[in-house]
């Protein structure tokens, strides 16, 4: 008798940040691409409201398009790190209407800061992977501070 082969469980989302010089290593873990473009838009939010005043909070709708699923990560980093520089926006909580290799389309609700956060420049390619996993998708990629 074959016994079927077992379907190991999502992963549930989860992130990692390492500072270094210049630099923050990013690794995201989550059972979809989904969840791991929320989970990756949490870590930037955590570290760009490190100390920062927030006040009221609005909600809009982001869309990226890009030619795989790790540019899509690198360029839906750099939107959320481009509308806190220009707009003083910090996306905080993220609902993924629809996610593809190379499309995302969400809702995120952010928070109006007193000043734009310095310390992010930007998501870069350097060391930039989207694998998967048992259970779903991990990412790993460099922030430029």
């Amino acid at each position: 008798m074959n016994a079927m082969p077992t379907v190991p469980d999502l992963l549930t989302p989860s992130h990692e940040i390492a500072d270094h010089v210049s630099e923050i290593r990013l690794r995201v873990r989550a059972g979809s691409l989904g969840d791991l473009l929320e989970e990756a838009g949490r870590a930037v939010a955590q570290l760009q409201l490190r100390g920062a005043d927030a006040t009221r909070g609005t909600w809009r709708t982001i869309e990226i398009s890009a030619p795989d699923r790790a540019m899509l990560l690198v360029d839906w980093l750099n939107e959320l790190i481009f509308l806190a520089e220009a707009e003083r926006w910090v996306g905080a909580d993220f609902e993924v209407d629809s996610a593809e290799d190379g499309r995302v389309r969400a809702r995120v609700w952010g928070v109006w800061i007193q000043r734009a956060p310095a310390l992010l420049k930007a998501a870069t390619l350097h060391g930039l992977r989207v694998d998967d996993v048992p259970g779903g998708l991990e990412a790993e990629l460099i922030l430029d501070v």
